[in-house]
């Protein structure tokens, strides 16, 4: 699973890297929407259809439902529930794919709102190529949940790759050489050959799937006890889903009216943001989560206090030495997209979207873990009350804050906006749960995140001493790899170092990793 992880990820970077080569970014204050926010927009959509009408339930409730299924009534059964909603969804979110593609302009609206029809047109046209994927979505986690439950999860981690290979090759062989020549033919490929990666996302899962003996076939047995708690329970989340596709609608539509490629410029700085958390936080939250569950299960809630008020300096010890890499070396990292139609002069504005979100990416993933606390306790109605109450604020300072910075950096308070919105969901959710279950030791979460952030600052300051210390080495994109990496290196064994003298007790979580990432590298060793 790990070889798999790393490869999507790697090749996630280049497939964003090639969308700079060939789409790039415009720094025009009027205008159309330019292609490459037209493509974000228009392929976004998609999946965020499917994630309002099954997203949720599935990511959270497939699993155990259908482990259940499988303990209780034998593999046949549990085959025929996921059958059946094979069968649903390929109804309902077929339906909707079809209106999509005949009725493009309303599904695009709710992300451009802002501005005039005549100005997302290539949104639109684009949206009738990608209508089709709320479907794929849908089997693809699908698929992605059976597999799993089989603790099978090499295809599913390893899928991504196929999908980020086909956009590659889409974008580098096909529509930047038909770019200049033929322009309408370029955004035929890019629109059927994006679709055809997401279906390539689905097919490299389907031979793992066959040999776990599962066939597709036709299932409407909307009866199933099983399904039908999985509807009960998953109606709060659904709020919860539905209210956070609002607030990223809102969040496009202000960005586009703010700059109209002001949705590509925050996609280009949301990888690097989102790069720590999905390799760090995501695999401890992934651990930690059963724990809690279990504990709540077993109402041992001393257990689930101990886990959750760990579980927060460990996020600290995590994140916290990662924002400050991502702040001492955004500008060579954003620089690393400068090639083809991305212009140098885009390079302060995206640096500075990046640093918007960095600033508030610990409350992020601590703000993700109370909310996997929730739901271990099987409460889905608090996060989704207290997020609706929140969007709410986010929204307006989606509105506010991109007046008050006007000029070339007011798009970065779009993501100022969801660091305020995180530290507030963050706040409100830790005080909800201390009330329902007690004091957690929050003096001593307090002084791991004081510690945290001492090694973290001393780690970043040296990472940016590296980087300033190996300007020898250019700013070319050799140069800037070279002088990354260094600096990465150098920041993180100055902050590993920093946090053992402080002697944070989560530590051993960090030596884990280590071991086991040397007992891959040296397979003679033992982890």
């Amino acid at each position: 699973m790990s070889a798999g992880t790393i490869l999507s990820r790697i090749t996630g970077f280049v497939r964003q890297w090639a969308m700079a080569v060939a789409l790039g970014v415009s720094l025009a204050s009027k205008g159309a929407i330019p292609i490459a926010s037209a493509f974000n927009i228009s392929n976004n959509i998609p999946n965020m259809i499917y994630e309002l009408v099954a997203g949720g339930v599935l990511s959270s409730m497939f699993i155990p439902i259908f482990l259940e299924k499988l303990d209780r009534n034998g593999e046949s059964a549990a085959f025929k529930m996921a059958n059946t909603l094979f069968s649903v969804f390929l109804l309902v979110l077929g339906a909707v794919a079809l209106v999509g593609t005949i009725f493009p302009q309303p599904f695009v609206w709710t992300q451009t709102f802002t501005v005039s029809t005549a100005d997302s047109q290539l949104a639109v046209y684009l949206f009738r190529f990608f209508a089709v994927q709320i479907i794929f979505y849908a089997f693809v986690a699908l698929t992605t949940g059976v597999l799993n439950s089989y603790r099978r999860f090499f295809a599913s981690a390893l899928a991504p790759l196929f999908n980020n290979v086909v956009v590659i090759v889409v974008l580098l062989g096909f529509y930047l050489p038909l770019r200049d020549t033929n322009p309408h033919l370029a955004i035929i490929a890019l629109g059927v050959g994006t679709t055809l990666g997401v279906l390539a996302l689905l097919v490299a899962q389907v031979p793992a799937l066959l040999k776990l003996g599962f066939r597709f076939s036709w299932s409407m047995d909307l009866r199933d006890p099983s399904l039908r708690k999985m509807a009960r329970k998953g109606v709060w989340l659904l709020v919860y889903v539905g209210v956070n596709m609002v607030g990223i609608s809102f969040r496009n539509a202000f960005a586009t009216s703010t700059m109209p490629d002001g949705s590509a410029a925050l996609q280009y700085a949301w990888m690097w943001y989102q790069l720590p958390y999905g390799v760090l936080a995501v695999s401890y939250l992934t651990a930690v989560f059963p724990e809690l569950s279990d504990a709540a299960g077993r109402g041992n809630w001393d257990a689930f206090k101990r886990y959750f008020s760990r579980g927060l300096r460990a996020m600290s010890l995590l994140i916290l030495p990662a924002m400050a890499l991502l702040l001492a070396l955004g500008t060579p990292l954003v620089t690393l997209y400068r090639f083809g139609k991305f212009p140098a002069a885009a390079i302060p504005l995206v640096t500075y979207v990046l640093a918007g979100w960095t600033v508030g990416l610990f409350f992020f993933a601590s703000y993700m873990l109370v909310l996997r606390a929730f739901y271990a306790m099987q409460d889905t109605k608090t996060p989704a009350i207290v997020n609706a109450v929140m969007t709410v604020v986010q929204i307006g300072l989606y509105a506010l804050l991109p007046r008050l910075l006007t000029g070339p950096y007011a798009l970065v308070g779009i993501p100022l906006a969801d660091t305020t919105f995180f530290a507030l969901m963050l706040i409100a959710l830790l005080v909800i749960l201390r009330r329902r279950i007690g004091g957690f030791g929050f003096a001593h979460v307090l002084d791991g995140w004081a510690r945290s952030a001492g090694g973290a600052v001393v780690g970043g300051l040296a990472a940016w001493g590296a980087l300033v210390a190996t300007s020898s080495f250019g700013t070319g994109a050799a140069g800037n790899i070279v002088r990354v990496l260094i600096s990465t290196v150098v920041g993180l064994v100055v902050s590993y170092g920093a946090l053992r003298l402080l002697r944070i007790d989560e530590m051993d979580y960090v030596d884990g990793l280590l071991r086991r990432i040397g007992s891959r590298i040296l397979p003679g060793r033992t982890a």
